[in-house]
Formats: structure tokens, sequence, C-alpha cells
């Protein structure tokens, strides 16, 4: 059988997501680096896998897939075998509370965070000035989605579905330190937070460290060593 081919830039959250995932379950995989700056996903050869021409995507003998959560949900269920239960649960209202979050990123913790770090790295790598109301606008917005985050999904529990590690755990930590690469730490003043961030890294190292490495060096910058840690 023919190895899995992950097409991936660790510059994405998304992909680091999925990289993360695959590497702690030990999913055997082949990989296919593609440099989003220089415009390899928009070539001939990788719009044969993706039309959409975005990453992560994956081809998987003749059967190619995109999209971050229909691709990790795809690995789950063709590798149940493997896969801790945690990650993706069986039971009907654990996995919906999975699914909860992983629904509630995309126009949540994704874009909150994800348009305040174009903005700025748009800004640092252009020179463009950014509209004053616009950036304070964006960064009420992150607050906003910050509380959102802490306050309706952690409250008081060790992560974000319970007290196991989840797919929304994976997900919601690359988008919140997705900001690092600007210069931002995204939970500085949020303890609560900071200590989850921690807890995470600890259970997905040390993929978890390495996956980061690429984002912090936007911003001069090496992985601290809070998140390079391992239980």
């Amino acid at each position: 059988m023919s190895a899995l081919r992950f097409y991936y830039d660790l510059f994405s959250q998304p992909c680091r997501a999925v990289y993360v995932f695959l590497k702690i379950n030990g999913i055997p995989f082949e990989s296919q680096i593609l440099d989003l700056f220089a415009g390899e996903h928009r070539t001939p050869e990788f719009t044969q896998v993706n039309p959409r021409k975005k990453v992560p995507a994956i081809s998987d003998g003749d059967f190619n897939l995109s999209e971050s959560v229909a691709i990790v949900r795809y690995i789950v269920d063709k590798y149940r075998d493997r896969i801790p239960d945690h990650w993706y649960p069986r039971d009907l209202e654990a996995i919906a509370r999975v699914d909860e979050y992983l629904q509630y990123q995309h126009l949540g913790t994704r874009s909150a965070f994800g348009l305040l770090f174009l903005d700025e790295m748009m800004g640092s790598r252009t020179g463009r000035k950014t509209d004053p109301k616009q950036k304070e606008r964006l960064i009420t917005n992150m607050q906003k989605v910050t509380h959102i985050v802490q306050k309706t999904f952690l409250g008081d529990q060790q992560f974000l579905c319970g007290n196991e590690i989840s797919l929304a755990d994976l997900f919601a930590a690359h988008e919140i330190l997705q900001l690092v690469g600007v210069g931002r730490d995204p939970v500085a003043d949020q303890p609560k937070l900071a200590a989850w961030l921690e807890r995470v890294s600890h259970k997905l190292n040390p993929y978890f460290a390495e996956s980061l490495e690429k984002m912090y060096s936007l911003s001069g910058q090496q992985v601290p060593q809070k998140y390079k840690s391992k239980y």
C-alpha cells in the first residue's frame, strides 16, 4: 500500500495541527512541503491534488482530500485501531463536544486570530500603516473570542472538551499561537489559557515545539522552553 502523501507548509496553522496529529499518533506519511510564499500551492501539479489550491491536503492512493478538519476525521476513521479514543471519542456526547468547538473555530478562533495576524504581518512586510480603528476592532474581536474560548469551552476543565486532550485543543492551540509570528503573546494576560497551552504542548511534544519553529522565526524568536517540555 502506498504511503499517505501530506502536502503542507508549517507556516499555516491548520497544517501544523494535521502535522502534529500525524506525528503524535505514529501515522506514516510522505512529506510534500510547499512554500506558500513562493506560490508552490498554485502549481499545476498541486492543483490536481486540490483544485482550490489550499493546504493542507492529502493523497491516499488515488483519493485526494483537503480541509484540515476533514483530513483528521478521515485519519481517525482509517486508523481507529492505533489512535487513542480521546482525540475524537466514540461516545455520542463526547464527540459532539469536540465537533461543537471544531464548528465554532471557523468563524471564531480562526477568524479572530488569523485576521489580526494577517493585518500585522502584511503591515510589517509591506510597510503599510494599519488603520488604527481597524486595528482596534481586530484586537477587540480577538479578546472577545479569547474570553469565549476560556469561559465557554475551557471553563474549569483541563482541556477544552473535558479532562483529556482532543482535536479541539490541537486546533485551538495552533490558531491562538499564530500571533507569535508577529511578536504577540496572545495569552500574556490570560493565566488560565496560558496554563492550558502549556498542558497541550506537554501532551504533543516534541512535535508541537517543532511545528512552531517557523512561526517564532518570523518575529526573530525561538520557541520558548515552556512549549518544549513533555510530561
